[in-house]
């Protein structure tokens, strides 16, 4: 067993590689461009908004004299460090996870740096969160904190601050928590307008009904059946004390799904809030890769949330901007070509 963990951790680190390589060295992708503007115009802090900490990582490299593409380097070291990092902690089997993440995640993340590295921290708090050691929850509201200096979205995540660690929550409290919540959201949007700074800033992001109902129902689906997942392996969860061992992971996914319907409501805000459900799909596809390890009853709902989501990574937000993320990443390389 030991001897296969170690294999694995090999295998995950040249992934590791291969992935910095692609990004650090890569020069032109979709919102390359822009980042390298900022990176040489934007010299003070109160340029960057919110943002400070994104910013300051900026200004202290450029008037180092670190060309952006160095900087590039840096920060893609930095961010795949953790996310390999939150891997290797997690998973059972570090290779296999992070080559999944590689074939269903990374083409899109390396192009939108800035979240990308907000998301590694994010990863951060989700360790500490999920590890529930004293004081975790302030650690883990000081790590959201900082996370949103680099992207403000990160502070939605605040959510899961509130779900519990040691049991599922109870589902009838939870959703009469949740119809209360999209109860009192929809009223106060029809009474109290949006602030003109954020109504313009979602203005960039085209959304629909449809495609709003389209992104409830995907991200439903997901829920119900990650829910399956869970109760497939351990149906009396709800009824136990889950405060270490596989209890305490199936209480944990279970929780972080419920907890993310918080979300939904965004959806039809602005298009750009999808992405909150992506980073959901991280943890899920992590979970279920990792059960494939493990000795369970059924593997069926394991197999079909794979198949299902990781086809809709792939073909909802890869395939349609390619020629902005996965062509560049593999074309646009100073060391490769």
């Amino acid at each position: 067993m030991y001897k296969r963990r170690y294999l694995s951790m090999l295998a995950a680190l040249l992934v590791f590689l291969v992935m910095w390589v692609l990004y650090g060295w890569n020069y032109w992708n979709g919102d390359r461009d822009g980042y390298e503007l900022y990176y040489y115009t934007r010299d003070t802090l109160a340029s960057w908004g919110g943002e400070v900490g994104y910013g300051y990582i900026n200004i202290l490299s450029n008037e180092s004299g670190l060309s952006f593409q160095g900087f590039q380097i840096l920060v893609s070291l930095v961010t795949l460090f953790l996310v390999f990092r939150y891997v290797a902690k997690r998973a059972v089997s570090p290779f296999v996870s992070l080559l999944l993440y590689l074939i269903c995640f990374f083409s899109l993340d390396f192009v939108l740096m800035r979240n990308f590295l907000s998301f590694a921290i994010f990863l951060q708090a989700m360790l500490v969160l999920f590890e529930a050691k004293p004081y975790c929850k302030v650690k883990y509201v000081a790590l959201i904190l900082l996370a949103a200096t680099f992207h403000k979205s990160s502070l939605l995540f605040l959510v899961f601050m509130f779900m519990p660690l040691d049991r599922v929550v109870p589902f009838g409290r939870f959703f009469l928590v949740f119809l209360s919540f999209v109860f009192s959201y929809v009223v106060l949007r029809f009474v109290v307008p949006l602030p003109e700074s954020i109504a313009t800033h979602f203005s960039y992001y085209n959304t629909s009904m449809k495609s709003s109902f389209a992104n409830v129902f995907v991200h439903m689906v997901s829920v119900i059946l990650m829910a399956l997942v869970v109760i497939a392996e351990k149906k009396s969860l709800r009824k136990i004390y889950c405060s270490s061992g596989r209890n305490k992971e199936l209480a944990f996914i279970l929780n972080v799904n419920l907890f993310s319907l918080f979300f939904v409501v965004l959806y039809f805000e602005a298009e750009i809030f999808i992405r909150l459900f992506r980073s959901i799909l991280f943890f899920n596809l992590l979970h279920c890769v990792n059960s494939l390890f493990l000795q369970r009853k059924t593997y069926s709902f394991l197999i079909l949330y794979i198949l299902i989501f990781s086809g809709y990574l792939v073909f909802f937000f890869i395939i349609p901007v390619a020629g902005f993320s996965i062509v560049p990443l593999l074309n646009n390389n100073l060391l490769l070509n």
